[in-house]
């Protein structure tokens, strides 16, 4: 995620506490049972007969309201198994005293227990960086004038990723978002810390909970070079050794790069992943209906499912563990424009808020039908 609105991947636009809160206490019912949406795209990697890993989106509704989580959630569980929390440590309250085991009953006890009600694996990602600049630290740590160089901030940073972990076992943790930018383009001290930070995290984490897996992720498109504005002289794949994980996520958001999803190299996420050793994950990414420069029409709304026609085949090379892509439904960003503070610069979103595969009321595009033949696969991994 970056400064450039052009590379900028959407993290949460505003914090979804206090819909936690609400949700954790609205009586929530389960939704109908899983439907598949007949496929237009059965041919889509035809020699597939199964898929080996779980599918999904970052928890992010169209608009800021609870009304909004209960009708995108019970949808999205009829094209996914999986989601991903993607958040920063909640430092204000963390700061101002509040003991982090309140927090988390406050803000996640019912949040999953609704997401797991409803079907879902959950998997977590506690960044410690700015969504929309990975050179600079997280938000809420930059609020607070604070930083993870300090030892003792780091100290309950680790002390929040335990508690998290040891509380909801997820499928997934990880440690850092992009971390590869920061290596690139931020300071290297910051860099050294949260790399060591997630080193020494690795072997807690095993060990508070057997059944998680341990990632950092990657920025695919900047590790080959594709944003030649910004050059670095960063080797990106001998980088991805230098972490203790179990596995390496992948950012990619080849929309902004590639004039046609066709020109995406076969190797685009295998070159990462043979580099690092490790099984691969894919962490967020996507294909915008209406690129950079374009305004959503017929032929845009057919490349975007040109794109994942694509991406199947690519990633199937890759043979991931876990699927996430950034957005299920398109965000309304005058919604969240109208309660977002000014400093979660939410404009930067922009070429991100129409790459879900259902509009903001949640009507299908082209591109949902590539998706569900491959999410009607019978699931076979662990």
């Amino acid at each position: 995620m970056r400064r450039l609105s052009v590379f900028a991947a959407l993290l949460v636009l505003l914090s979804l506490v206090v819909l936690q809160r609400q949700a954790a206490t609205s009586g929530l019912d389960k939704p109908a049972t899983r439907i598949v949406v007949p496929s237009l795209a059965a041919d889509v990697s035809a020699q597939a007969q199964t898929r080996g890993y779980r599918m999904g989106w970052f928890l992010q509704p169209p608009e800021p309201t609870v009304a909004s989580i209960l009708k995108t959630m019970p949808e999205a569980a009829k094209h996914s198994d999986a989601v991903l929390i993607q958040r920063e440590v909640p430092w204000a309250r963390i700061l101002a005293g509040t003991p982090m085991e309140t927090i988390l009953v406050e803000d996640y006890d019912g949040l999953m227990a609704y997401l797991r009600g409803t079907g879902f694996h959950v998997s977590f990602l506690v960044d410690p960086l700015d969504g929309l600049d990975r050179t600079r630290e997280s938000n809420e740590t930059r609020a607070a004038g604070r930083t993870l160089n300090d030892p003792a901030l780091r100290a309950l940073h680790e002390q929040w990723v335990e508690l998290l972990v040891a509380r909801y076992q997820p499928d997934f943790f990880g440690c850092a978002s992009e971390i590869n930018s920061l290596a690139a383009r931020g300071d290297p001290v910051l860099f050294a810390n949260i790399r060591d930070m997630c080193n020494r995290l690795a072997p807690l984490v095993r060990s508070l909970s057997p059944v998680t897996k341990f990632f950092v992720s990657f920025q695919v498109d900047e590790a080959w070079g594709r944003v030649t504005i910004l050059p670095s002289a960063v080797d990106h794949f001998a980088l991805s050794r230098t972490f203790d994980i179990d596995v390496l996520g992948l950012s990619s958001y080849p929309s902004f790069f590639f004039n046609n999803p066709s020109e995406i190299p076969a190797d685009y996420f295998t070159k990462l992943k043979e580099a690092s050793g490790k099984p691969v994950l894919i962490a967020e990414g996507g294909w915008s209906s209406a690129p950079p420069g374009k305004t959503e029409s017929p032929a845009t709304l057919a490349v975007q499912a040109e794109f994942y026609e694509r991406f199947f085949s690519v990633l199937d090379a890759a043979d991931p563990v876990l699927v996430i892509m950034l957005l299920f439904a398109d965000l309304n960003l005058n919604a969240w424009l109208a309660v977002a503070p000014p400093a979660s610069e939410p404009e930067r979103a922009l070429p991100f808020a129409l790459m879900g595969l259902v509009t903001s009321d949640l009507k299908p595009k082209p591109a949902l039908a590539v998706w569900d033949a491959r999410f009607k696969l019978p699931f076979a991994g662990q």
